[in-house]
């Protein structure tokens, strides 16, 4: 244990093992509520001049060129770090003593983490494939008509700032609600009103939609 400690957070392998150790800390968070999985991601849609008739265009990121595009930034750099830490580890143990004597130690664990991190973008890539059907994203009109549809709360809590929910047919969509409410993980929340700035949804429980419902009907009906 002690050999594989100091194997993990020696140079170059703690390139990749703190950043490793960060994610691990963030996905426990994660899976316990705390966080959005998507905290970190970028509005990235393309805008479109009505005036002129000419779609705006954008530049390709890094991460679309790559193929890591279409899950939560966590989940790409997850992925990339996890083969990256491998295969250098791998190189360190088994390669780098072929060099000893011949080139130097910084040398040798910068080339060896240029080549980890050249393997593990194309495998990564290869594992996100069969998670973009998880993560679909919808235009802005599909979203305004998803008003009203239930939900089931993912995250710990839900306020003004903060709250995460996952539709019937596994859609992830981040959730805002008035404080103080009793909602939480697992409860079962209604889409009120979607703010397309923020790409957020307005939610209540169902008890207070059905309050709702109940006093928008006319008392002579």
């Amino acid at each position: 244990m002690d050999l594989f400690l100091a194997e993990v957070f020696s140079f170059p392998t703690i390139i990749f093992t703190i950043p490793l150790i960060v994610l691990m800390l963030f996905w426990l968070f994660a899976f316990a509520g705390l966080i959005d999985i998507e905290i970190f991601d970028l509005d990235t849609d393309i805008e479109t001049d009505a005036d002129s008739g000419k779609a705006g265009s954008s530049s390709a990121t890094v991460f679309e060129t790559l193929g890591l595009d279409g899950v939560p930034l966590t989940v790409a750099l997850t992925l990339l770090d996890l083969y990256a830490f491998a295969f250098i580890y791998l190189l360190r143990k088994y390669l780098a003593p072929l060099f000893d004597g011949i080139l130097s130690a910084t040398l040798i664990g910068s080339l060896m983490a240029l080549i980890a991190v050249l393997i593990a973008i194309p495998l990564a890539a290869l594992s996100i494939k069969p998670l973009k059907r998880f993560f679909v994203t919808h235009e802005g009109l599909y979203k305004d008509e998803m008003i009203g549809l239930i939900c089931v709360l993912t995250t710990g809590k839900v306020n003004e700032d903060f709250g995460q929910a996952i539709t019937e047919d596994g859609q992830s969509l981040s959730v805002r609600a008035a404080t103080p409410n009793d909602m939480c993980k697992g409860a079962k929340v209604a889409l009120i009103e979607f703010d397309k700035v923020s790409d957020t949804y307005t939610v209540v429980s169902e008890a207070e939609l059905m309050a709702m419902s109940s006093s928008s009907v006319p008392l002579n009906q």
